[in-house]
C-alpha cells in the first residue's frame, strides 16, 4: 500500500513539475503575447440587464482604457444616461421617441469619443427629433433586435438607424455579467462556480478599476491583471484548434461562400479580434432573422442600415469585391437597403489607434461629419421629423 502511494505521489510529482516550470517561464517571458492587453472600465460595470440589453449604471461618469504590455492604447471618458446608455439627452419611463440608434463599439466611440450622443444634441435635436442610442461594445445584429423591440415597445419609436461594421451580422447574442472585479460574456452558471476567476479566465473581459488613475496608475493595474502563464497558453491553442476545424469544416449556407479574412492587425480589441469566420463569412441565419424582426416592427422604409468604415481606405480598398458581395447577400437575405459609407467616407491610418484597431477621437470626428453630410442619411432624418402621415 505503501508503495502504490509513494508510485502515485512520484507520478503526481514527475506531471506537476514539468507544468509548474513551464507556467513560471512562461510568466516571466510574459506569455502568451495575447495576454498582454487588458481592458479597463472605470465608473460601473457593464452588463445586460434584465430586458436583455447591454448598459451601464444609471447617470454615471465612465473611463474606458485599453493597455498592451506597459503601453497605453487609449483612454476616454463618457457620460451614461438614465438609462445607462452612452446617449443623450435622459428618456423618461415611456416617453416617446422619433429615432433609435443602434450599433456596437464604433457606435458608441470606444476609443475615442461619445460621437453618436454629440450628434444627437448637435444635430438630431436641432431637428426637433428625440432619439436613443443603444449602440454599446460587443453587440450585433441579434442585440440590434433586442434593443429595437424595447424602443418600439417603450417609448413608440417610429424609425430605426442601423450603425453596423460587418463583424455584427456574425455575432451570437450573448449577455453580459459582472461581479466586483470585472464585466464579461457570461457563461451562465459557470460564472458562479468560477466567481473572481472569471477576469483571469474568460477570453475577453473589462476589468474595472477606480475612477482618477493618473496613466502610470493605470499601466500598475493593467500589469497586475495580465495573465500570463499555462493556463491561458492552454486556452488560447484551444480556441485556435477550434477555430482551424471550423474553417476546415465550414458550415454550408445558402446566403453567401465563405471567404478568407484580411489580416489582423497585431493587438486588435475585444471588438476586431474576431476570428476570421468572422469576415466575409456565410450570413448567420439568426442574424437575418433579427433584421427581420426590426422590418416587421418599424416597417422597411422606416429602417436604414449603414456599414461604417472600420478600416482605413487602403485597407478597405483591397477588400472592396468581398465588401460589396458582402453587402449585397445581406440585402439580398433580410431586404433591407444598405449604405456603404466607406464609398464616400474614407478614413486613413492616423486615424485609427496604433496598437488598437478602434478609431481614435479624429476618425470618430470624421465619421460623425461622414453621417451628418451624408444624403441618404440626411433625407431619412428629416422624414423622421414630419408628421407620420408624412413620413
Amino acid at each position: 500500500m505503501k508503495a502504490s502511494l509513494k508510485d502515485g505521489l512520484l507520478v503526481a510529482a514527475s506531471i506537476a513539475l514539468p507544468i509548474i516550470l513551464a507556467d513560471i517561464v512562461l510568466k516571466g517571458l510574459q506569455l502568451p503575447k495575447s495576454s498582454s492587453r487588458t481592458m479597463l472600465l472605470a465608473g460601473s460595470p457593464l452588463y445586460s440587464d434584465g430586458k436583455g440589453y447591454r448598459r451601464y449604471d444609471n447617470s454615471r461618469e465612465l473611463e474606458q482604457s485599453a493597455v498592451y504590455g506597459s503601453s497605453i492604447a487609449y483612454r476616454y471618458r463618457a457620460r451614461s444616461n438614465n438609462l445607462g446608455l452612452i446617449s443623450a439627452p435622459d428618456i423618461q419611463p415611456g416617453q416617446n421617441v422619433d429615432l433609435t440608434i443602434v450599433g456596437d463599439s464604433f457606435s458608441e466611440g470606444q476609443g475615442g469619443f461619445a460621437w453618436v450622443p454629440q450628434l444627437q444634441k448637435e444635430w438630431l435635436q436641432q431637428q426637433g427629433l428625440l432619439s436613443i442610442n443603444y449602440a454599446i461594445a460587443g453587440s450585433g445584429f441579434e442585440d440590434f433586435a433586442v434593443t429595437a423591440k424595447i424602443a418600439k415597445e417603450e417609448h413608440k419609436a417610429s424609425r430605426v438607424l442601423i450603425l453596423f461594421i460587418e463583424h455584427d451580422a456574425y455575432r451570437p447574442y450573448q449577455t453580459m455579467a459582472s461581479n466586483q472585479s470585472c464585466s464579461f460574456y457570461s457563461n451562465g452558471i459557470l460564472d458562479q462556480l468560477l466567481g473572481p476567476f472569471t477576469c483571469g479566465l474568460y477570453g475577453i473581459v473589462w476589468h474595472h478599476i477606480p475612477l482618477g488613475l493618473s496613466d502610470q496608475q493605470l499601466i500598475q493595474a493593467s500589469i497586475a491583471r495580465q495573465n500570463y502563464g499555462v493556463v491561458p497558453a492552454i486556452t488560447q491553442l484551444l480556441q485556435q484548434i477550434t477555430s482551424q476545424a471550423k474553417r476546415s469544416n465550414p458550415a454550408p449556407a445558402p446566403t453567401q461562400a465563405a471567404e478568407p479574412s484580411a489580416p489582423r492587425k497585431p493587438g486588435a480589441t475585444a471588438e476586431s479580434q474576431a476570428p476570421q469566420a468572422l469576415r466575409f463569412g456565410p450570413l448567420p441565419p439568426a442574424s437575418i432573422a433579427a433584421i427581420s424582426r426590426i422590418r416587421r416592427l418599424y416597417g422597411n422604409r422606416h429602417v436604414l442600415m449603414v456599414q461604417l468604415p472600420d478600416q482605413p481606405a487602403a485597407a478597405m480598398a483591397a477588400q472592396q469585391g468581398a465588401r460589396q458581395r458582402f453587402q449585397q447577400n445581406l440585402r439580398r437575405a433580410s431586404g433591407q437597403q444598405v449604405i456603404d459609407l466607406a464609398a464616400t467616407c474614407q478614413l486613413q491610418p492616423d486615424d485609427f489607434h496604433q496598437l488598437d484597431n478602434h478609431p481614435n477621437r479624429q476618425g470618430y470626428a470624421r465619421l460623425a461629419t461622414c453621417v451628418q453630410n451624408h444624403p441618404m442619411i440626411r433625407s431619412f432624418i428629416q422624414a423622421a421629423s414630419r408628421p407620420p402621415s408624412q413620413s
